[in-house]
């Protein structure tokens, strides 16, 4: 393994869960239906991509790496877009150390619920600086389909909000590691999360899956309100 891959800082403690050399971390992905939160996990942890959509209720996933001695270990909570489920989000809320925060370029009421999901982030928290990534998937589709400007979105985030983000393609597998890498650097932490560096990658459902057919909402305007 290359001296790149290696490369494990902490400037701060982001939970209770670290001991020694151990860091153990817990990442929540939320955003609105079918906006393709459990693709970006299954592309960043198992190599593929899901195309068949299928409504998530509430699942964990968990990440183990070894580098130079140091083990760190993330978990990543993948949760339901709908609004069904108020006091499992409130709780993932209050249990996790980041926020990963997904709407489609293609879909900007994705984009409105992603506004709500990150107050309601800080509400809860009662902080300000509470590691957030705003990640714009689905890059992949025609640009004349995109209905978020990149520089639009990135200024608002960046600049108004604070936080960091990032746009990915969980069909194209592009940049979705990029995604982990930003969420781990807002929470103080340098790791190079390679998938050279990746091992025993396990799912462990917390919540039985339901399937659903939804339609994709497409809209040619590129604007942000």
């Amino acid at each position: 393994m290359s001296s790149s891959h290696t490369d494990l800082k902490t400037a701060r403690s982001c939970s209770q869960r670290r001991q020694g050399d151990n860091h153990h971390y817990r990442i929540v992905v939320m955003g609105a239906a079918a906006v393709g939160k459990s693709a970006i996990i299954s592309q960043f942890l198992y190599d593929r991509f899901i195309d068949e959509y299928k409504e998530t209720v509430e699942e964990l996933h968990r990440g183990e790496y070894d580098i130079n001695g140091r083990h760190l270990t993330l978990d990543i909570l993948d949760t339901s877009g709908a609004h069904a489920f108020p006091a499992m989000r409130k709780l993932a809320i209050a249990t996790s150390d980041a926020f990963v925060l997904v709407y489609s370029v293609s879909n900007d009421s994705s984009f409105d619920a992603v506004k709500e999901l990150r107050d309601q982030v800080i509400a809860e928290r009662n902080d300000e600086d509470v590691p957030i990534v705003i990640v714009g998937n689905k890059t992949d589709v025609k640009e004349q389909n995109r209905s978020i400007c990149k520089e639009t979105a990135e200024t608002l985030v960046n600049v108004e909000w604070g936080n960091g983000y990032v746009e990915a393609s969980a069909k194209d597998n592009w940049n979705i590691v990029g995604i982990f890498k930003e969420i781990l650097s807002q929470s103080n932490i340098q790791y190079n999360l390679s998938p050279a560096v990746k091992r025993r990658r396990q799912s462990m459902p917390a919540v039985l899956v339901q399937k659903k057919t939804i339609t994709t909402q497409k809209r040619h305007s590129c604007s942000l309100n």
